[in-house]
């Protein structure tokens, strides 16, 4: 899952955790957090929580 991350580093992501949806820059990941650039602040979630991390779909 690592891997998958590092390929969307930099870019805009929706993460999925515990049923909410996290959208920012994936700024990086590490195997126990995931660290987002949102447009309010930064934000660093569990690894344990997230169910889906994609590409956001732009508008």
């Amino acid at each position: 899952m690592l891997d998958e991350l590092e390929s969307l580093k930099g870019q805009q992501v929706e993460v999925v955790y515990n049923a909410l949806i996290y959208r920012g820059e994936l700024a990086g990941a590490s195997e126990d957090e995931v660290y987002l650039k949102t447009a309010m602040d930064w934000v660093t979630l569990p690894m344990e929580g997230i169910t889906q991390i994609r590409k956001a779909e732009t508008p």
